[in-house]
């Protein structure tokens, strides 16, 4: 039996974990949508700023410049500036924490 699909559940976005700040995008996202976002067994609303593609990130809430941001549950890296409630979040406003040497 095939799977629903995220679409046909109802919603467009998913948390990966209940401490992330940013829900991954499940297909294109449009600015000014209001979109469902699955939070394990919830879904919130979230309205889309920006336009966000399929797999990038989506802002869950405001964030500060200089905020650590999490997915997975851990830190990906740190606003570069502000960053309002979906807003697509990505590398002109996450400097990554990934990959990086220790300073």
């Amino acid at each position: 039996m095939p799977h629903a699909s995220a679409e046909d559940a109802g919603w467009a976005a998913l948390v990966l974990h209940p401490d992330d700040d940013v829900a991954v995008a499940l297909r294109d996202l449009d600015a000014g949508a209001d979109v469902a976002v699955r939070c394990a067994a919830q879904i919130r609303r979230v309205r889309v700023v920006d336009a966000i593609p399929l797999g990038h990130k989506l802002a869950l809430h405001s964030l500060v410049a200089g905020a650590t941001v999490r997915k997975y549950g851990e830190p990906i890296g740190v606003a570069t500036r502000a960053i309002d409630a979906g807003r697509h979040v990505h590398v002109h406003n996450l400097a990554s924490a990934r990959g990086r040497a220790a300073p």
